[in-house]
C-alpha cells in the first residue's frame, strides 16, 4: 500500500520511479539504475565502518 500511495501522490522518491517506468520515462530508468548501483555500493562499504550483513 505504500508503494500504491507513493505512486499515486508523486511525492516521493519510490513516486517519481514508479511514475516514471509507467510512463516511460527516461528518468524512471536512471533511477531504477542508479538505485541499484548505489544498493551495491552500499553493500560493499557496510564493513569499512563495521557494520554487519544483518
Amino acid at each position: 500500500m505504500l508503494g500504491y500511495g507513493a505512486t499515486i501522490s508523486f511525492g516521493c522518491n519510490i513516486g517519481a520511479f514508479f511514475g516514471g517506468i509507467v510512463s516511460g520515462s527516461m528518468h524512471g530508468w536512471l533511477w531504477l539504475v542508479g538505485a541499484i548501483i548505489g544498493s551495491y555500493l552500499g553493500i560493499w562499504i557496510r564493513p569499512v565502518f563495521k557494520l554487519s550483513r544483518t
